[in-house]
Parts: C-alpha cells; structure tokens; sequence
C-alpha cells in the first residue's frame, strides 16, 4: 500500500513539473519488489520501517524509470521496465557504458564478477558454509555444519 502510495506521490511530482516522460504504476514493483521490502523492514525494523521503505522504494521506482526512459530516448517506444534494481543499478550501468563506453562495459563487468565474490568473503555464512546454503539450508541457518 505505501510502495503504490510513493509511486502515485511521483507520478504526481511528474504531472506537476511537466514531466517528458509520464510512468504508470507496474504491478510487478508495487506487490512484489514493495512487497518483500515491507516484509523483511517489518522483520527488522518493525512497522514505520515496513511503511517507510516500501514508500521510498515506490518513489525511486518511478523517479529512476522516468530517468532512465529520458536518458536513454525509450520514451517514444514505451518506456522502461519499473522493478527496483531496473531504475537504480541498471541507469547506473547504462551511464557508464554510454559514456565511456568499453572502459564503462568493462567497469560495469568487474562490479558484476565482484557481487558473488563479495557475498562469499563477507557474507552471513561465510565460506566455511557458502555451498552447504543452497544444499541443505535448514542445516546452515540452524548452525549444522
């Protein structure tokens, strides 16, 4: 419900500075993608955290979609894909590669190579664990090695 109210807040803010680009809300980010953040904010922040991020994410979806159909001139063949990754990591990307070109195809390669790598030396099961996750889960979060 606040990750659609953030959206309609933004395409609002659109429609209000006379936006080039208009963005209708997605079904996918407002009950998937706001959805699961409002679970795991509830988990770890209790109910302002679940009401507040969903809503923030709402607003970064439309906001970084607008920006990216106008960046990119897809505004004319029907816009951009509204999931949260779609408008922040991705128009990141797509800057890069635009402007410097192989050099940002090539930084962009690196931080994607660099995203599993991180999640093995610094993540919650660490190495001795890593594989044992997606073998036998239940184990690995109780603790069983």
């Amino acid at each position: 419900m606040f990750g659609a109210l953030g959206q309609f807040i933004a395409i609002a803010g659109l429609i209000v500075f006379r936006s080039p680009i208009f963005i209708i809300t997605g079904f996918v980010p407002v009950f998937f993608d706001n959805a699961t953040f409002a679970v795991f904010a509830n988990k770890k922040g209790g109910v302002r955290a679940a009401m507040l991020l969903p809503f923030l994410s709402g607003i970064i979806q439309v906001l970084g979609g607008a920006f990216a159909a106008f960046y990119f001139g897809l505004g004319k063949f029907g816009g951009w894909h509204g999931n949260f990754d779609w408008d922040t990591v991705w128009p990141l990307f797509g800057v890069l590669m635009n402007n410097l070109k192989y050099v940002g195809v090539g930084i962009c390669f690196v931080v994607l190579l660099a995203i599993p790598q991180l999640q093995y030396y610094f993540g919650r099961y660490r190495k001795e664990k890593y594989f044992q996750v997606a073998e036998d889960f239940g184990a690995a979060s109780q603790g069983i090695v």
